[in-house]
């Protein structure tokens, strides 16, 4: 597994033989060279399960709230919506990856395995930070000038329901644009072209945001990467969530900017715009301001060159069995596991986790064989 999410692949030699049992070449226009679902079909084929998943849940909502989907977007009521959003998306990618795929349903990127919590907690943290570095430059520089809400009580009130919002909204988000689709595209692909493609889709969704702006269209696209980036680095979803929700979350109800041009009520700080709009954003908010622009880009070089977040031995192990790129052998194979022991070994410098990592891949490796005696793959 290649340290840096975007670093080049080297191709796998066109004349390596298949494996054997690979499908004719009638059938390889629906599987690759290992025998897997390509990524066109598999990417359909859960859109098609989120929206039949959806419809199920969504339908009998209706009856009871006939008003949700075009209520307040930050009442309850208008909630369900992301709820029905989440249990769609989630539910059509375990369910792909038990039955269809025929994977762990893990590789969704929201197992408990070891670490997750760590991740969730340095998303959060980060995504404040972020948020809280860009507003101290624009009060420094008297471009913003803030205060508090005079209404503290009803602003402290409503932060459990603006919680429980951008954490759904922000799931949904990560889930669409960083959860599977964005795993089977890289597999189909490369790592860079499946960031690039999704995350021009994910610029677009926001298009009809209101006061959308140049500016804000450039932040979207380039936070869409850096959630990206922390999808490969770790390939778990829970720093990219935790992020999201801490961005949205920070900018909004604490710092008193509206979030991708939605307004909301009951901030904790009020903000006072002085300066340029395309310092402070304007009426779309923080992700509408240059110095999101330089932040992002700082935040997404320390990423790609930095070594600061690595997946856990588990998440490399189970990882390890597929393949990173189209035309690209399994790390698990005899070539892929030697560049992907050296990788880790130059990343970790630890013998010992260097053995742990060997044992999880044999487990991997033991288990897979268990469960090719009982069928295809």
């Amino acid at each position: 597994m290649d340290d840096s999410p975007f670093a080049p692949f080297q191709m796998v030699d066109a004349e390596v033989p298949m494996p054997a049992g690979q499908p004719s070449h009638v059938k390889r226009v629906f599987r690759n060279r290992f025998g897997h679902w390509r990524a066109g079909w598999r990417i359909l084929v859960y859109f098609l399960a989120a929206f039949f998943v959806g419809k199920a849940f969504s339908t009998p909502l209706k009856v009871l709230f006939p008003d949700a989907v075009g209520a307040d977007f930050t009442s309850w009521t208008h909630m369900l919506v992301w709820v029905v959003g989440n249990v769609a998306l989630i539910l059509a990618g375990l369910g792909l990856l038990r039955w269809f795929d025929r994977r762990p349903m893990s590789l969704l990127g929201l197992g408990f395995g070891p670490g997750w919590l760590r991740e969730l907690l340095i998303g959060l943290a980060a995504g404040l930070a972020m948020t809280s570095g860009v507003v101290l430059v624009l009060a420094v520089t008297r471009s913003v000038s803030l205060e508090f809400s005079p209404n503290l009580g009803a602003s402290l009130a409503a932060l459990p329901r603006y919680l429980v919002l951008f954490t759904l909204a922000g799931a949904v988000e990560e889930l669409m644009f960083r959860g599977y689709p964005l795993q089977a595209l890289a597999e189909g692909s490369r790592r860079w072209i499946a960031a690039v493609l999704l995350c021009l889709l994910f610029t677009i969704g926001h298009f009809n945001n209101p006061d959308m702006t140049i500016v804000g269209a450039l932040n979207v696209f380039l936070l869409g990467i850096l959630l990206a980036v922390v999808y490969f680095k770790t390939r778990r979803l829970w720093l990219p969530i935790g992020l999201h929700l801490s961005w949205n979350l920070a900018q909004s109800w604490l710092w008193g900017f509206d979030v991708s041009g939605i307004k909301i009520d009951n901030q904790l700080f009020v903000i006072n715009p002085t300066g340029a709009e395309v310092l402070t954003g304007g009426e779309f908010g923080l992700e509408g301001s240059v110095m999101t622009s330089v932040l992002s880009l700082v935040v997404l070089g320390w990423l790609l060159f930095g070594r600061a977040l690595k997946p856990t031995v588990e998440t490399v192990a189970l990882w390890a069995r597929y393949p990173a790129g189209f035309g690209l052998a399994p790390a698990a194979d005899a070539a892929g596991e030697e560049r992907f022991t050296e990788a880790f070994h130059e990343a970790a410098n630890d013998p010992a986790f260097l053995a742990d990592v060997d044992d999880a891949i044999r487990d991997f490796r033991d288990a897979d064989a268990e469960a090719d005696t009982e069928g295809p793959q």
